[in-house]
């Protein structure tokens, strides 16, 4: 599979599912998760080979660019350049970590994220996407810790972190395009 397949579905998937992502977001931040996500994966379906999770990061802007960028450069460098994905994942998990400075249990993407960089440790990305959707569903109990989320009432108890929708839904849209060989 290709990185422009790949990204198109992905495109297509947010598209879909902007309206519910912005709502989502709305109950913990400032509601526009699913906008600034379809505008910067429009900008990388569009790019050349190579510079697609770089075109997403300048298109969607801000911290959250930067963090689900990484995530996609190293789907990207998977997808087109043979690179091993569980190792790039974990890579991007490591430098999420650290930028954000979040942990599992934070109410963040890195609640579907380090499940999903764990099950893909014995190579099964379907194994990650159901342990990325189970860390995504997690997130309705967690009280955010970093983030908007931390200063809305019950600090976002009750709510889907969009994130973590978001991770659990690149993975889907990875696993769901690989097996369309």
């Amino acid at each position: 599979m290709s990185a422009e397949r790949f990204f198109v579905a992905l495109r297509d998937r947010i598209a879909a599912e902007a309206a519910r992502l912005n709502a989502l977001d709305a109950a913990l931040g400032d509601g526009d998760h699913g906008a600034t996500m379809l505008r910067g994966l429009t900008r990388a379906a569009a790019a050349e080979d190579g510079a697609r999770a770089k075109a997403f990061m300048r298109a969607s802007g801000g911290a959250s660019g930067t963090l689900f960028g990484l995530v996609l450069h190293e789907i990207e460098q998977h997808l087109d350049g043979g690179a091993d994905l569980g190792a790039g994942l974990a890579r991007a998990e490591a430098r999420i970590r650290d930028l954000g400075q979040v942990r599992p249990g934070d109410k963040s993407m890195i609640d579907a994220l380090a499940p999903a960089v764990a099950a893909l440790r014995g190579g099964d990305l379907p194994a990650a996407v159901a342990a990325a959707e189970a860390g995504r569903d997690a997130t309705v109990a967690l009280r955010a810790r970093r983030g908007r989320a931390q200063y809305v009432e019950g600090a976002g108890a009750g709510h889907v972190d969009p994130g973590a929708v978001s991770v659990a839904m690149m993975l889907a849209v990875l696993a769901q395009v690989g097996s369309a060989r």
